[in-house]
């Protein structure tokens, strides 16, 4: 299911608009490689949906996008994977309405009322604007409260000439242990 990006509205898709979706990833999105999840944890947190192929030969991955209408995602956390949610999207809400947490402003104290707590988000690939490129480690983010729920927010931070040149855009995510 993904969210129409201005209406916020679910739709169902397919498994061919899924990976019609996946091949023309226009927002921005993580795959992990399926074989790296245990078949319980996938159960567990409903993740069946999320299963696609870039090609009838190709692995199978989970794909973690923005504009899923609930969108979530993998997280490192207390030597635990756990699934949380990606960001804020509730107007009712105090935390921040975005996905993203830049460096800048945690740095800058901004985030520091939330008490945020950095965590490893495992991926295989991740999609920026249409361009899909590979993960070798994973990438970092931060997680906070708001009452008893968790949210996390991915870390960005101004992008390298080669990634903006590559993406169009002048962020990227911080990427654990690699630059690109």
């Amino acid at each position: 299911m993904f969210c129409h990006h201005q209406e916020f509205r679910c739709i169902q898709l397919d498994k061919a608009e899924r990976a019609y979706q996946f091949e023309k990833c226009i927002m921005f999105g993580i795959a992990l490689l399926r074989r790296e999840v245990p078949d319980e944890f996938i159960a567990r947190h409903h993740l069946q949906g999320r299963i696609t192929r870039r090609t009838k030969e190709s692995d199978e991955e989970l794909l973690f996008l923005d504009q899923h209408c609930v969108p979530v995602l993998p997280v490192w956390l207390n030597g635990q994977l756990q699934i949380l949610a990606w960001g804020n999207r509730n107007p009712s809400s105090q935390l921040p309405r975005t996905g993203w947490c830049m460096t800048d402003s945690l740095k800058e104290g901004q985030w520091e009322s939330l008490q945020p707590v950095e965590v490893c988000i495992p991926a295989s690939y991740a999609c920026d604007r249409g361009v899909w490129y590979l993960v070798t480690e994973g990438m970092r983010g931060v997680i906070v409260k708001e009452r008893s729920r968790q949210v996390v927010y991915l870390l960005s931070q101004q992008a390298t000439h080669y990634y903006e040149v590559m993406t169009r855009n002048r962020r990227m995510p911080v990427f654990i242990g690699e630059t690109i």
